[in-house]
């Protein structure tokens, strides 16, 4: 039991020696010209959001059913900047565990109430159906 890797009970480990390897970010090597890669924090963009399910849950969540609610979350939840989410019937039914036909009557529910609109229908060659969250009646927009 000689092994310089192994450290007999009671010991402290050594303080670690981060000279010897430079900084890796995303598997690469950094140097210090790289600019950083994050992007600036677009504060409009995060309040719309906020803005948008805060209206979601003051105004419309009490007189939606569960499977509405579920869709809603789960189009929210995949939302993009744009504002868009793109999802499939089938993919809506297995995140929110409800029938195909449930979540077809909760998307048909929430275009009638003016929550979503769909800007695309999907197909099967085409792919899947793009859809767009409003901000609700009594939200401000």
């Amino acid at each position: 039991m000689t092994d310089p890797r192994i450290i007999p009970p009671g010991e402290v480990l050594p303080p670690m020696d981060l000279g010897e390897r430079p900084a890796r970010r995303n598997g690469r090597t950094t140097t210090d010209a790289e600019p950083n890669p994050k992007r600036k924090p677009r504060p409009g963009l995060v309040r719309r959001r906020f803005a948008l399910l805060n209206a979601f849950v003051d105004c419309e969540l009490a007189r939606l059913g569960p499977a509405d609610v579920a869709v809603w979350l789960v189009l929210y939840r995949h939302g993009q900047r744009d504002g868009t989410a793109t999802a499939a019937v089938s993919d809506l039914a297995r995140r929110t565990r409800y029938c195909n036909a449930a979540v077809r009557l909760a998307l048909r529910r929430l275009r009638g109430w003016g929550l979503i609109e769909r800007v695309k229908r999907g197909t099967l060659a085409g792919g899947p159906s793009i859809y767009r969250l409003l901000m609700p009646s009594g939200g401000a927009s």
